[in-house]
């Protein structure tokens, strides 16, 4: 999943999260451990994003969802208006979140977490 920029600053965040990924579970008789919930940062402080404070939250995650694990924006280019990713950095995004599924599914050493 990617956090979009709606909830910004509300700590309450992953606890919505959380309400609809067990939801989904249930609805399509999938075990937690068999499912992990990747989720990405939105746009860095790196890159001045404008919102890269709601990173913060997004990081508390794995606290709530123990099979949850985030997918850092560091380094990944963002338009000009500080809020989305450009082509490349959002290009960048997919990667880490294919190095990281990868990684869990072959118990393999990610290069970004």
């Amino acid at each position: 999943m990617h956090q979009g920029e709606t909830n910004h600053g509300d700590t309450k965040w992953p606890t919505y999260v959380k309400k609809i990924y067990r939801n989904m579970l249930k609805d399509l008789s999938l075990k937690a451990n068999q499912v992990p919930l990747l989720a990405g940062e939105v746009v860095h402080k790196d890159q001045n994003g404008l919102l890269a404070e709601m990173n913060t939250i997004i990081q508390t995650l794995p606290k709530s969802i123990p099979t949850s694990h985030v997918i850092s924006s560091r380094g990944c280019g963002a338009k000009s208006d500080r809020t989305h990713f450009n082509s490349e950095g959002i290009r960048e995004l997919g990667k880490r979140y294919a190095i990281k599924m990868l990684s869990l599914q072959y118990n393999l050493v990610p290069t970004h977490n």
